[in-house]
Protein backbone atom coordinates (compact mmCIF):
# COMPACT_ATOMS: atom_id res chain seq x y z
CA UNK A 1 0.00 0.00 0.00
CA UNK A 2 1.30 3.44 -0.96
CA UNK A 3 1.71 5.71 2.07
CA UNK A 4 0.23 8.60 0.08
CA UNK A 5 -3.08 6.74 -0.05
CA UNK A 6 -3.58 7.57 3.63
CA UNK A 7 -5.59 10.68 4.50
CA UNK A 8 -3.85 13.69 6.03
CA UNK A 9 -5.10 12.85 9.54
CA UNK A 10 -3.30 9.46 9.44
CA UNK A 11 -0.09 11.00 8.09
CA UNK A 12 -0.16 13.51 10.96
CA UNK A 13 -0.11 10.61 13.44
CA UNK A 14 2.80 9.02 11.56
CA UNK A 15 4.81 12.26 11.57
CA UNK A 16 4.26 12.59 15.34
CA UNK A 17 6.66 9.68 15.89
CA UNK A 18 9.53 11.46 14.13
CA UNK A 19 12.11 13.58 15.93
CA UNK A 20 12.22 17.21 14.81
CA UNK A 21 15.32 16.78 12.63
CA UNK A 22 13.69 13.89 10.70
CA UNK A 23 10.41 15.77 10.49
CA UNK A 24 12.26 18.68 8.87
CA UNK A 25 13.82 16.38 6.27
CA UNK A 26 10.52 14.60 5.61
CA UNK A 27 8.88 17.95 4.84
CA UNK A 28 11.17 18.17 1.78
CA UNK A 29 9.91 14.91 0.24
CA UNK A 30 6.93 16.41 -1.57
CA UNK A 31 4.56 19.37 -1.54
CA UNK A 32 1.83 17.44 0.24
CA UNK A 33 4.04 16.37 3.16
CA UNK A 34 5.51 19.86 3.41
CA UNK A 35 2.01 21.32 3.53
CA UNK A 36 0.93 18.91 6.27
CA UNK A 37 3.98 19.38 8.51
CA UNK A 38 3.95 23.15 8.22
CA UNK A 39 0.17 23.56 8.30
CA UNK A 40 -1.34 25.71 11.00
CA UNK A 41 -3.68 22.89 12.03
CA UNK A 42 -0.83 20.41 12.55
CA UNK A 43 1.33 22.90 14.44
CA UNK A 44 -1.58 23.69 16.76
CA UNK A 45 -1.97 20.02 17.72
CA UNK A 46 1.71 19.04 17.89
CA UNK A 47 3.75 19.83 20.99
CA UNK A 48 7.47 20.58 20.98
CA UNK A 49 8.83 18.91 24.12
CA UNK A 50 12.35 20.07 24.88
CA UNK A 51 13.52 17.09 26.90
CA UNK A 52 16.32 14.65 26.12
CA UNK A 53 19.48 13.48 27.82
CA UNK A 54 21.44 13.38 24.59
CA UNK A 55 22.59 16.82 23.46
CA UNK A 56 22.89 15.71 19.84
CA UNK A 57 19.30 14.43 19.61
CA UNK A 58 17.94 17.13 21.88
CA UNK A 59 18.96 20.15 19.86
CA UNK A 60 18.96 18.66 16.38
CA UNK A 61 16.45 20.69 14.39
CA UNK A 62 15.49 22.98 17.30
CA UNK A 63 16.16 26.47 16.00
CA UNK A 64 14.65 29.93 16.14
CA UNK A 65 12.33 29.30 13.20
CA UNK A 66 11.01 26.12 14.81
CA UNK A 67 10.34 27.76 18.18
CA UNK A 68 8.56 30.68 16.52
CA UNK A 69 6.16 28.43 14.58
CA UNK A 70 5.14 26.10 17.44
CA UNK A 71 1.76 26.57 19.13
CA UNK A 72 2.54 24.23 22.06
CA UNK A 73 5.96 24.17 23.72
CA UNK A 74 7.07 22.29 26.83
CA UNK A 75 10.38 22.86 28.61
CA UNK A 76 10.96 19.77 30.70
CA UNK A 77 13.57 19.19 33.38
CA UNK A 78 16.69 17.57 31.95
CA UNK A 79 20.40 17.55 32.62
CA UNK A 80 21.01 19.13 29.19
CA UNK A 81 18.44 21.91 29.42
CA UNK A 82 20.62 24.92 30.37
CA UNK A 83 23.08 24.76 27.47
CA UNK A 84 24.32 27.79 25.57
CA UNK A 85 22.68 26.63 22.35
CA UNK A 86 19.16 26.45 23.78
CA UNK A 87 19.58 29.64 25.81
CA UNK A 88 20.64 31.53 22.70
CA UNK A 89 17.75 30.07 20.69
CA UNK A 90 15.16 31.05 23.30
CA UNK A 91 16.74 34.49 23.81
CA UNK A 92 16.51 35.16 20.08
CA UNK A 93 13.07 33.66 19.41
CA UNK A 94 10.79 34.74 22.26
CA UNK A 95 11.71 38.43 22.79
CA UNK A 96 11.33 39.16 19.07
CA UNK A 97 7.54 39.06 19.28
CA UNK A 98 7.34 36.68 16.29
CA UNK A 99 6.61 33.54 18.32
CA UNK A 100 3.05 32.21 17.93
CA UNK A 101 3.08 29.98 21.03
CA UNK A 102 -0.39 29.61 22.57
CA UNK A 103 0.57 27.14 25.29
CA UNK A 104 3.86 27.06 27.23
CA UNK A 105 4.66 24.53 29.97
CA UNK A 106 7.66 24.90 32.28
CA UNK A 107 8.67 21.89 34.39
CA UNK A 108 12.04 22.93 35.77
CA UNK A 109 14.47 22.08 38.54
CA UNK A 110 16.50 24.54 40.56
CA UNK A 111 19.55 24.20 38.30
CA UNK A 112 17.71 25.62 35.27
CA UNK A 113 17.56 29.18 36.54
CA UNK A 114 18.92 30.77 33.36
CA UNK A 115 16.37 29.16 31.08
CA UNK A 116 13.52 29.85 33.50
CA UNK A 117 14.50 33.51 33.78
CA UNK A 118 14.80 33.84 30.01
CA UNK A 119 11.31 32.44 29.39
CA UNK A 120 9.67 34.44 32.21
CA UNK A 121 11.21 37.73 31.05
CA UNK A 122 10.02 37.02 27.49
CA UNK A 123 6.37 36.35 28.45
CA UNK A 124 5.20 39.92 27.65
CA UNK A 125 6.35 39.36 24.04
CA UNK A 126 4.33 36.16 23.55
CA UNK A 127 1.32 37.97 22.13
CA UNK A 128 -0.72 34.85 21.32
CA UNK A 129 -0.16 33.06 24.62
CA UNK A 130 -3.39 31.65 26.07
CA UNK A 131 -2.20 29.00 28.54
CA UNK A 132 0.84 28.92 30.86
CA UNK A 133 1.88 26.17 33.27
CA UNK A 134 4.79 26.47 35.73
CA UNK A 135 6.05 23.71 38.00
CA UNK A 136 9.34 24.74 39.59
CA UNK A 137 11.45 23.78 42.56
CA UNK A 138 13.48 26.96 42.73
CA UNK A 139 15.13 29.12 40.09
CA UNK A 140 14.03 32.58 41.24
CA UNK A 141 17.30 33.99 42.61
CA UNK A 142 17.64 36.40 39.68
CA UNK A 143 14.28 37.97 40.59
CA UNK A 144 15.39 40.03 43.57
CA UNK A 145 11.97 41.70 43.97
CA UNK A 146 10.01 38.46 43.60
CA UNK A 147 8.72 36.57 40.59
CA UNK A 148 6.58 38.61 38.20
CA UNK A 149 4.45 36.86 35.57
CA UNK A 150 3.32 39.39 33.00
CA UNK A 151 1.28 38.76 29.86
CA UNK A 152 -1.64 40.68 28.40
CA UNK A 153 -3.42 37.72 26.78
CA UNK A 154 -2.94 34.64 28.97
CA UNK A 155 -6.28 33.21 30.11
CA UNK A 156 -5.29 29.96 31.84
CA UNK A 157 -2.54 29.60 34.42
CA UNK A 158 -1.30 26.61 36.42
CA UNK A 159 1.23 27.22 39.21
CA UNK A 160 3.06 24.80 41.49
CA UNK A 161 5.95 26.06 43.63
CA UNK A 162 7.91 23.74 45.91
CA UNK A 163 9.60 26.65 47.67
CA UNK A 164 8.17 29.73 49.34
CA UNK A 165 7.89 32.13 46.37
CA UNK A 166 6.67 35.70 46.29
CA UNK A 167 4.84 35.92 43.00
CA UNK A 168 2.91 38.76 41.33
CA UNK A 169 0.54 38.35 38.40
CA UNK A 170 -0.03 41.04 35.78
CA UNK A 171 -2.51 39.10 33.68
CA UNK A 172 -5.63 41.20 33.00
CA UNK A 173 -7.38 38.49 30.93
CA UNK A 174 -6.73 35.64 33.35
CA UNK A 175 -9.95 33.75 34.15
CA UNK A 176 -8.79 30.19 34.94
CA UNK A 177 -6.29 29.37 37.68
CA UNK A 178 -4.96 26.03 38.94
CA UNK A 179 -2.92 26.65 42.09
CA UNK A 180 -1.17 24.40 44.62
CA UNK A 181 -1.00 26.09 48.04
CA UNK A 182 1.85 25.16 50.36
CA UNK A 183 2.98 28.47 51.82
CA UNK A 184 1.39 31.79 52.88
CA UNK A 185 2.82 33.41 49.73
CA UNK A 186 0.60 31.09 47.64
CA UNK A 187 -2.61 32.11 49.39
CA UNK A 188 -1.55 35.77 49.15
CA UNK A 189 -1.18 35.32 45.40
CA UNK A 190 -4.70 33.87 45.20
CA UNK A 191 -6.10 36.73 47.25
CA UNK A 192 -4.61 39.29 44.89
CA UNK A 193 -6.12 37.74 41.75
CA UNK A 194 -9.36 36.16 43.04
CA UNK A 195 -11.66 38.99 41.91
CA UNK A 196 -11.09 38.28 38.20
CA UNK A 197 -11.32 34.47 38.24
CA UNK A 198 -14.17 32.48 36.70
CA UNK A 199 -12.68 29.00 37.17
CA UNK A 200 -10.48 28.06 40.15
CA UNK A 201 -8.83 24.77 41.04
CA UNK A 202 -7.00 25.02 44.35
CA UNK A 203 -5.11 22.15 45.99
CA UNK A 204 -4.18 22.77 49.62
CA UNK A 205 -1.02 20.98 50.72
CA UNK A 206 -1.01 22.96 53.97
CA UNK A 207 -4.07 22.49 56.18
CA UNK A 208 -3.27 25.65 58.11
CA UNK A 209 -4.13 27.82 55.11
CA UNK A 210 -7.57 26.41 54.22
CA UNK A 211 -9.44 29.01 56.28
CA UNK A 212 -7.62 31.80 54.41
CA UNK A 213 -9.65 30.92 51.32
CA UNK A 214 -12.71 32.49 52.92
CA UNK A 215 -11.12 35.93 52.91
CA UNK A 216 -10.93 36.06 49.11
CA UNK A 217 -13.35 37.87 46.82
CA UNK A 218 -14.77 35.62 44.08
CA UNK A 219 -17.25 38.00 42.51
CA UNK A 220 -16.96 36.40 39.03
CA UNK A 221 -16.31 32.79 40.02
CA UNK A 222 -18.49 30.13 38.36
CA UNK A 223 -16.53 26.98 39.27
CA UNK A 224 -14.51 26.13 42.39
CA UNK A 225 -12.59 22.88 42.83
CA UNK A 226 -11.24 22.60 46.38
CA UNK A 227 -9.04 19.64 47.35
CA UNK A 228 -7.01 18.94 50.46
CA UNK A 229 -4.09 16.54 50.28
CA UNK A 230 -1.29 15.78 52.70
CA UNK A 231 2.30 16.95 52.21
CA UNK A 232 4.21 15.04 54.88
CA UNK A 233 7.12 17.49 54.70
CA UNK A 234 5.05 20.44 55.91
CA UNK A 235 4.33 21.00 59.63
CA UNK A 236 0.70 21.61 60.65
CA UNK A 237 -0.98 23.55 63.43
CA UNK A 238 -4.60 23.19 62.36
CA UNK A 239 -7.09 25.60 63.89
CA UNK A 240 -10.30 23.98 65.19
CA UNK A 241 -12.67 26.19 63.19
CA UNK A 242 -12.72 27.93 59.84
CA UNK A 243 -13.32 31.47 61.03
CA UNK A 244 -13.73 33.19 64.35
CA UNK A 245 -16.22 35.81 63.19
CA UNK A 246 -18.72 35.38 60.34
CA UNK A 247 -18.69 39.11 59.64
CA UNK A 248 -15.03 38.79 58.67
CA UNK A 249 -15.92 36.68 55.63
CA UNK A 250 -19.00 38.56 54.49
CA UNK A 251 -17.22 39.51 51.25
CA UNK A 252 -16.67 35.81 50.48
CA UNK A 253 -20.22 34.72 51.27
CA UNK A 254 -21.63 37.50 49.11
CA UNK A 255 -19.31 36.75 46.19
CA UNK A 256 -20.14 33.01 45.95
CA UNK A 257 -23.87 33.58 45.43
CA UNK A 258 -23.33 33.19 41.67
CA UNK A 259 -21.19 30.04 42.01
CA UNK A 260 -22.50 27.27 39.73
CA UNK A 261 -20.06 24.37 40.26
CA UNK A 262 -18.51 23.34 43.60
CA UNK A 263 -16.17 20.35 43.89
CA UNK A 264 -14.78 19.36 47.31
CA UNK A 265 -12.27 16.52 47.62
CA UNK A 266 -11.12 15.99 51.21
CA UNK A 267 -8.79 13.02 51.64
CA UNK A 268 -7.57 14.36 55.01
CA UNK A 269 -10.99 14.55 56.70
CA UNK A 270 -10.30 18.24 57.22
CA UNK A 271 -13.45 20.00 56.02
CA UNK A 272 -15.65 19.69 59.07
CA UNK A 273 -19.18 21.03 59.27
CA UNK A 274 -17.95 24.52 60.13
CA UNK A 275 -16.09 24.79 56.83
CA UNK A 276 -18.88 23.38 54.66
CA UNK A 277 -21.41 25.67 56.32
CA UNK A 278 -19.74 28.62 54.59
CA UNK A 279 -20.81 27.33 51.16
CA UNK A 280 -24.51 27.39 52.03
CA UNK A 281 -24.51 30.90 50.55
CA UNK A 282 -23.85 29.49 47.05
CA UNK A 283 -27.56 29.64 46.29
CA UNK A 284 -27.15 29.28 42.49
CA UNK A 285 -25.26 25.98 42.70
CA UNK A 286 -26.19 23.42 40.01
CA UNK A 287 -23.23 20.96 40.24
CA UNK A 288 -21.91 19.64 43.54
CA UNK A 289 -19.12 17.13 44.18
CA UNK A 290 -18.42 16.01 47.76
CA UNK A 291 -15.79 13.25 47.93
CA UNK A 292 -14.25 11.38 50.88
CA UNK A 293 -16.51 12.91 53.52
CA UNK A 294 -18.68 11.10 56.08
CA UNK A 295 -22.31 11.56 55.09
CA UNK A 296 -23.94 12.16 58.45
CA UNK A 297 -27.25 13.97 58.90
CA UNK A 298 -25.59 17.41 59.01
CA UNK A 299 -23.82 16.90 55.67
CA UNK A 300 -26.98 15.56 54.04
CA UNK A 301 -28.90 18.57 55.30
CA UNK A 302 -26.18 20.76 53.78
CA UNK A 303 -26.56 19.02 50.40
CA UNK A 304 -30.35 19.27 50.46
CA UNK A 305 -30.14 23.05 50.77
CA UNK A 306 -29.32 23.35 47.06
CA UNK A 307 -32.72 22.89 45.47
CA UNK A 308 -31.42 23.87 42.01
CA UNK A 309 -28.85 21.08 42.02
CA UNK A 310 -28.67 19.08 38.77
CA UNK A 311 -25.50 17.02 39.36
CA UNK A 312 -24.36 15.35 42.60
CA UNK A 313 -21.18 13.30 43.01
CA UNK A 314 -20.74 11.43 46.32
CA UNK A 315 -17.98 9.03 45.23
CA UNK A 316 -15.59 8.07 48.03
CA UNK A 317 -17.98 9.12 50.80
CA UNK A 318 -19.00 6.81 53.63
CA UNK A 319 -22.42 6.62 55.24
CA UNK A 320 -23.33 6.28 58.89
CA UNK A 321 -26.62 5.54 60.58
CA UNK A 322 -29.74 5.63 58.41
CA UNK A 323 -29.58 5.39 54.58
CA UNK A 324 -28.97 8.55 52.57
CA UNK A 325 -32.11 10.71 52.31
CA UNK A 326 -32.27 13.52 49.77
CA UNK A 327 -34.84 16.01 48.58
CA UNK A 328 -33.49 17.43 45.31
CA UNK A 329 -36.35 17.90 42.84
CA UNK A 330 -34.16 19.13 39.96
CA UNK A 331 -31.36 16.53 40.20
CA UNK A 332 -30.47 14.96 36.84
CA UNK A 333 -27.30 12.97 37.57
CA UNK A 334 -26.25 11.13 40.74
CA UNK A 335 -23.01 9.27 41.53
CA UNK A 336 -23.57 7.25 44.68
CA UNK A 337 -21.04 6.55 47.49
CA UNK A 338 -18.75 3.59 46.89
CA UNK A 339 -20.30 0.29 48.03
CA UNK A 340 -23.50 1.88 49.27
CA UNK A 341 -25.50 -0.94 50.85
CA UNK A 342 -29.08 0.09 50.26
CA UNK A 343 -30.94 1.78 47.48
CA UNK A 344 -31.66 5.43 48.01
CA UNK A 345 -34.97 6.06 49.85
CA UNK A 346 -35.58 9.38 48.12
CA UNK A 347 -38.11 12.01 49.07
CA UNK A 348 -37.98 13.67 45.67
CA UNK A 349 -35.68 12.70 42.80
CA UNK A 350 -38.31 12.53 40.12
CA UNK A 351 -36.17 14.13 37.39
CA UNK A 352 -33.10 11.91 37.82
CA UNK A 353 -31.89 10.61 34.44
CA UNK A 354 -28.33 9.38 35.15
CA UNK A 355 -27.34 7.06 38.01
CA UNK A 356 -23.92 5.55 38.82
CA UNK A 357 -24.02 2.85 41.49
CA UNK A 358 -21.69 0.29 43.07
CA UNK A 359 -23.11 -2.39 45.34
CA UNK A 360 -22.02 -5.13 47.71
CA UNK A 361 -25.38 -6.93 47.72
CA UNK A 362 -25.67 -10.55 46.63
CA UNK A 363 -29.23 -10.38 45.30
CA UNK A 364 -28.64 -8.36 42.15
CA UNK A 365 -32.08 -8.96 40.68
CA UNK A 366 -33.77 -7.43 43.73
CA UNK A 367 -31.24 -4.61 43.75
CA UNK A 368 -31.85 -3.66 40.10
CA UNK A 369 -35.59 -3.96 40.64
CA UNK A 370 -35.32 -1.43 43.48
CA UNK A 371 -33.52 0.93 41.11
CA UNK A 372 -36.21 0.57 38.44
CA UNK A 373 -38.93 1.37 40.98
CA UNK A 374 -37.10 4.27 42.60
CA UNK A 375 -35.78 6.02 39.48
CA UNK A 376 -38.41 5.56 36.82
CA UNK A 377 -37.08 8.24 34.46
CA UNK A 378 -33.52 6.91 34.15
CA UNK A 379 -31.88 7.30 30.74
CA UNK A 380 -28.35 6.29 31.76
CA UNK A 381 -27.45 3.54 34.25
CA UNK A 382 -23.84 2.82 35.26
CA UNK A 383 -23.23 -0.31 37.35
CA UNK A 384 -19.71 -0.17 38.78
CA UNK A 385 -17.47 -2.53 40.69
CA UNK A 386 -19.95 -4.99 42.25
CA UNK A 387 -18.51 -7.32 44.90
CA UNK A 388 -20.21 -10.41 43.49
CA UNK A 389 -20.59 -11.69 39.94
CA UNK A 390 -23.45 -10.04 38.12
CA UNK A 391 -26.08 -12.77 38.30
CA UNK A 392 -28.00 -14.31 35.34
CA UNK A 393 -31.32 -12.84 36.53
CA UNK A 394 -29.96 -9.37 37.29
CA UNK A 395 -31.62 -7.65 34.30
CA UNK A 396 -34.98 -9.41 34.33
CA UNK A 397 -36.70 -6.18 35.46
CA UNK A 398 -34.63 -3.77 33.39
CA UNK A 399 -37.38 -3.29 30.81
CA UNK A 400 -39.31 -1.33 33.45
CA UNK A 401 -36.97 1.59 32.71
CA UNK A 402 -38.91 2.80 29.69
CA UNK A 403 -36.48 5.62 28.86
CA UNK A 404 -33.17 3.79 29.29
CA UNK A 405 -30.80 4.57 26.39
CA UNK A 406 -27.32 3.94 27.86
CA UNK A 407 -25.98 1.12 30.07
CA UNK A 408 -22.45 0.70 31.47
CA UNK A 409 -21.08 -2.39 33.25
CA UNK A 410 -17.62 -1.81 34.69
CA UNK A 411 -15.00 -3.57 36.82
CA UNK A 412 -16.70 -6.84 37.69
CA UNK A 413 -17.28 -10.44 36.76
CA UNK A 414 -20.45 -11.08 34.76
CA UNK A 415 -22.52 -14.22 34.17
CA UNK A 416 -22.60 -15.29 30.53
CA UNK A 417 -26.40 -15.75 30.90
CA UNK A 418 -26.93 -12.07 31.73
CA UNK A 419 -28.56 -11.16 28.42
CA UNK A 420 -30.10 -14.60 27.90
CA UNK A 421 -32.57 -13.94 30.74
CA UNK A 422 -32.89 -10.25 29.95
CA UNK A 423 -36.11 -9.00 28.33
CA UNK A 424 -35.89 -7.11 25.06
CA UNK A 425 -34.73 -3.53 25.60
CA UNK A 426 -35.92 -1.58 22.54
CA UNK A 427 -34.84 1.82 23.91
CA UNK A 428 -31.21 0.92 24.69
CA UNK A 429 -28.82 2.52 22.19
CA UNK A 430 -25.43 2.45 23.94
CA UNK A 431 -23.77 -0.39 25.85
CA UNK A 432 -20.32 -0.15 27.43
CA UNK A 433 -18.47 -3.10 28.94
CA UNK A 434 -15.30 -1.99 30.73
CA UNK A 435 -12.88 -4.37 32.50
CA UNK A 436 -15.41 -7.20 32.52
CA UNK A 437 -14.60 -10.92 32.91
CA UNK A 438 -17.02 -13.44 31.40
CA UNK A 439 -17.52 -16.09 28.72
CA UNK A 440 -17.59 -14.98 25.11
CA UNK A 441 -21.12 -16.40 24.85
CA UNK A 442 -22.36 -13.31 26.72
CA UNK A 443 -22.37 -11.51 23.37
CA UNK A 444 -24.50 -14.09 21.56
CA UNK A 445 -27.88 -12.55 22.39
CA UNK A 446 -27.09 -8.85 22.01
CA UNK A 447 -28.61 -8.63 18.54
CA UNK A 448 -31.92 -10.08 19.75
CA UNK A 449 -32.19 -8.37 23.13
CA UNK A 450 -30.90 -4.94 22.03
CA UNK A 451 -32.40 -4.43 18.57
CA UNK A 452 -31.70 -0.68 18.38
CA UNK A 453 -28.15 -0.72 19.71
CA UNK A 454 -25.91 1.59 17.65
CA UNK A 455 -22.80 1.91 19.86
CA UNK A 456 -21.04 -0.93 21.67
CA UNK A 457 -17.78 -0.46 23.60
CA UNK A 458 -16.03 -3.64 24.76
CA UNK A 459 -12.88 -2.14 26.26
CA UNK A 460 -10.21 -3.78 28.42
CA UNK A 461 -12.37 -6.89 28.86
CA UNK A 462 -11.37 -10.53 29.30
CA UNK A 463 -13.50 -13.16 27.54
CA UNK A 464 -12.80 -16.86 27.83
CA UNK A 465 -13.98 -19.72 25.63
CA UNK A 466 -15.13 -22.90 27.36
CA UNK A 467 -13.92 -25.93 25.42
CA UNK A 468 -17.27 -27.78 25.52
CA UNK A 469 -19.32 -24.67 24.73
CA UNK A 470 -21.24 -24.44 21.46
CA UNK A 471 -20.50 -20.72 21.25
CA UNK A 472 -17.38 -19.82 19.26
CA UNK A 473 -18.41 -16.26 18.48
CA UNK A 474 -15.73 -13.96 17.12
CA UNK A 475 -15.71 -10.17 17.03
CA UNK A 476 -15.99 -10.24 13.23
CA UNK A 477 -19.14 -12.34 13.49
CA UNK A 478 -20.48 -9.97 16.14
CA UNK A 479 -19.97 -7.04 13.79
CA UNK A 480 -21.94 -8.88 11.11
CA UNK A 481 -24.77 -9.56 13.55
CA UNK A 482 -24.81 -5.90 14.65
CA UNK A 483 -24.21 -4.43 11.23
CA UNK A 484 -25.66 -1.01 12.12
CA UNK A 485 -23.72 -0.76 15.39
CA UNK A 486 -20.32 0.89 15.92
CA UNK A 487 -18.23 -1.60 17.90
CA UNK A 488 -14.98 -0.93 19.77
CA UNK A 489 -12.89 -3.77 21.24
CA UNK A 490 -9.96 -1.74 22.56
CA UNK A 491 -7.47 -3.78 24.68
CA UNK A 492 -9.89 -6.70 24.95
CA UNK A 493 -8.51 -10.25 25.17
CA UNK A 494 -10.09 -13.64 24.40
CA UNK A 495 -8.72 -16.73 26.20
CA UNK A 496 -9.41 -20.40 25.90
CA UNK A 497 -10.62 -22.01 29.10
CA UNK A 498 -7.17 -23.55 29.73
CA UNK A 499 -5.43 -20.19 29.27
CA UNK A 500 -7.88 -18.54 31.66
CA UNK A 501 -7.19 -21.14 34.38
CA UNK A 502 -3.44 -20.71 34.01
CA UNK A 503 -3.62 -16.90 33.99
CA UNK A 504 -6.13 -15.82 36.64
CA UNK A 505 -7.36 -12.27 36.15
CA UNK A 506 -7.79 -9.90 39.05
CA UNK A 507 -10.68 -7.45 38.96
CA UNK A 508 -10.53 -4.65 41.58
CA UNK A 509 -13.14 -4.91 44.32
Amino acid sequence: MDINSFPNEVLCRVFDFLVWSDRKRVSLVCRRWNGIINSDRYLRQAKLILYNYSKVQFFSGVEVGLLNTQRNIEFHSSAMLDTDELLMTVAEAFPSGDAVAECVDLFLRSDHEQLFSSVILSLPNLHQLKSLSILANEGFKTFTNGLEIKNENVQKLKLTFYQNTNCRLITPKLTTLNLVIRYPSDINLLNSISHQLKDLTVNFQSKDLVAKLFFCNFEKLARLHLSIANDKYLPYMVTPSAVSNWNDIKQFTESIKTLKVLEIVDKCNMLRHTYLKVFVYAESLTHLTVNYIILDSTILEFISNFKQLQYLNLVGCSTVGEPVLLDLPNLRELLMPYKHYSTLPCINLSHLTTLSYSSSQKNHAQFVQQITKTFTNLKTLNLLNFDYELSPTCFQFLDQLKHLTSLTISDMSVSNQLFTNCPTLPTLQKLKLWTVVTEISLLEHLSNKLPNLYKLNIDNCFFYIVSDSTSQLTFNELRKKLSRCRISTLDTTVFTNEQYDQNPIYIPG
